[in-house]
């Protein structure tokens, strides 16, 4: 079974996940990055929390591009590569993870995209999976909205919690 850090050197970057893409797929994924680019797309609360990140983290994500949820999650954790400097993502598929995530997060099955949050050693934090707590709390009723990109900042902020609580057992 490969390392965390063996899966991620081997991950392909974003632009590469992206490249797998049919049209439609790709386009998706522009509509997400065009959302992220406008100017309230992401509050003054999550910017800031965002900014306060002390530590490094690697994302590692078993998705594939044909994946709505990757299309949306996995374009949202670019926008946070970008965004910060000590954060990183590297992209496996979803056979590998079968492969070499899942009897190690103890599933019985690879939701996608299913993020393994590692810190800086490449020592497991925490995860998401498949969607934002939101999106997943308010139930099929949210789907609609969720797919039309209102919940991107739920993903950021999923994610940040996990690096805060990450951080907070360092300080503790």
């Amino acid at each position: 079974m490969a390392s965390y850090e063996e899966l991620f050197s081997i991950g392909e970057r974003f632009e590469a996940f992206v490249g797998h893409g049919l049209p439609a797929e790709v386009a998706a994924v522009q509509t997400v990055q065009d959302k992220l680019a406008e100017p309230d797309a992401i509050g003054v609360a999550t910017r800031q929390r965002l900014q306060a990140v002390q530590g490094r983290y690697h994302l590692l994500v078993a998705g594939e591009m044909w994946c709505p949820d990757c299309q949306i999650n996995v374009t949202v954790m670019d926008y946070l590569q970008r965004a910060h400097s000590n954060i990183d993502l590297a992209i496996i598929t979803k056979g590998r993870a079968e492969d070499d995530l899942l009897e190690r997060l103890e599933l019985d099955r690879v939701p996608i995209p299913l993020v393994a949050v590692l810190d800086a050693d490449f020592q497991l934090v925490g995860r998401f999976v498949e969607r934002p707590q939101e999106v997943i709390a308010g139930g099929e009723a949210m789907k609609p909205d969720y797919r039309a990109g209102q919940y991107l900042e739920s993903t950021l902020r999923d994610l940040l919690s996990i690096f805060e609580a990450a951080e907070g057992r360092k300080a503790g």
